[in-house]
């Protein structure tokens, strides 16, 4: 399709110059003599280009620039054609928005010229319209990543942000750009990190992308959030000093469903305490901090007295309302320190470092008067005791499966004993 050049010339002799100069390049040419008909020509065609005389019947060159600038939509080149001896005039249609200008001398000179200025003209419109359509296309891509965006020198200045970085941290463009990413970039403590030690300000040679799922961002207030960001080496400047560009998720529900996970792995989701998984954990470590310390530690073994008969009696939801109220009881029975588990079914544990026999002792007495008492389970009664085994560190065995196993053997001592009462595992038998 031929490109189209409107003609605002007031002289049909230039017109006629114009036309015949042009023609030859195969441009579809439009006329208009006078401002107000090239402004409404120009809405109406959309002219690829502009020949505009400097002097019009009704407007100055210079008016109709100012005039079009408000409605032209993109910007149309303009080659500014002036009478001779108007250089000053020229340079000043250059500073109002033209894209060249000729001098119109007697000689007709600026005819030969005339071919190569449109067509440069036009050329260069041409690529400032597909930097513009780049850049829009950049920007709406941007806009539609779900993902923050964040472009940053070598000095860790923020040099561009998309829409969704600038939702994640709470602060708009204008206030980002020129920030330094440490303004935002936390690590695991919360605290503002050095750059110069940081993982992004490591000479970068282009060749090394980076991945962190251990920083957190701050937004702008104050509150953080844990991200996950691949840092991609780019070259802004072209001069060999690559920065980066950080691609960086908000990962708190990722985190929370991990720690669900965790939570569904190590704790009871019945009641809430550790189970037999963190419980073998945790005795392995205090059995090791016991060893190097050189102090004793304490393993009780807990088995609920009469949790069957109530379990039958008032059904399976009633028996576990009565393991979380027992949960609930045995946690107020023990130091903070102190570990206790439900090591399955109606059988519980606790771990207890530092703490003497008669001390424990007394732990399992005051353990055995709380689970005595009534439980109310929805306007039901329900009465408990409870058989206790205790092994302790290193009388009743120097690793876990040996300490666990003398504890269980004195909880069945227990047991076949009457029930409701403490055994301490001996090696010459429970006591």
């Amino acid at each position: 399709m031929a490109l189209t050049i409107l003609m605002v010339e007031d002289s049909e002799d230039d017109l006629h110059l114009y036309r015949r100069v042009l023609r030859r390049s195969g441009y579809r040419l439009l006329v208009a003599q006078n401002g107000e008909a090239a402004l409404a020509l120009a809405a109406a065609e959309t002219p690829d280009l502009i020949l505009l005389d400097y002097k019009l019947p009704d407007l100055t060159g210079i008016e109709f620039m100012e005039r079009l600038g408000l409605e032209a939509e993109p910007p149309v080149p303009i080659i500014m054609l002036t009478g001779e001896g108007s250089e000053v005039v020229a340079v000043e249609a250059m500073k109002g928005g033209a894209v060249d200008y000729l001098v119109k001398d007697t000689a007709g000179g600026y005819l030969r010229l005339l071919p190569s200025v449109v067509e440069r003209a036009l050329d260069s419109n041409a690529e400032r319209i597909r930097v513009r359509q780049l850049g829009a296309l950049h920007d709406a891509i941007l806009g539609t990543v779900a993902d923050g965006i964040l472009g940053i020198d070598a000095e860790g200045l923020i040099l561009f942000a998309n829409p969704a970085a600038e939702r994640m941290l709470l602060c708009a463009k204008a206030r980002l750009i020129g920030r330094s990413i440490t303004d935002f970039l936390r690590q695991g403590d919360d605290t503002t990190p050095d750059w110069r030690n940081h993982p992004l300000s490591a000479i970068n040679d282009g060749a090394v992308s980076l991945r962190r799922e251990t920083d957190l961002f701050r937004r702008n207030g104050g509150t953080s959030f844990p991200t996950a960001y691949t840092a991609s080496p780019l070259d802004f400047g072209g001069d060999g000093r690559f920065g980066w560009v950080l691609v960086f998720q908000d990962i708190t529900e990722r985190k929370i469903a991990e720690q669900e996970l965790i939570q569904t792995a190590r704790y009871d989701t019945l009641t809430g305490l550790p189970n037999r998984l963190m419980f073998h954990d945790y005795l392995s470590k205090g059995l090791s901090r016991a060893n190097r310390g050189d102090w004793h530690l304490a393993l009780m073994f807990l088995d609920l007295d009469g949790f069957k008969e109530v379990n039958d009696t008032l059904g399976h939801f009633a028996g576990d309302q009565l393991l979380q109220m027992v949960a609930q009881r045995l946690i107020k029975c023990v130091r903070e320190g102190d570990l206790v588990s439900r090591y399955g079914g109606d059988e519980f544990t606790i771990v207890a470092e530092g703490c003497r026999r008669d001390q424990f002792k007394m732990v399992a007495r005051k353990i055995l008067q709380t689970l005595e008492a009534p439980y109310d389970l929805g306007g039901h009664p329900a009465r408990l005791s409870a058989s206790i085994g205790i092994a302790l560190y290193p009388e009743g065995g120097s690793d876990a499966h040996t300490l666990i196993q003398k504890a269980d053997a004195a909880m069945y001592r227990a047991k076949q004993s009457g029930k409701n009462r403490v055994e301490f595992y001996h090696p010459d038998g429970c006591s």
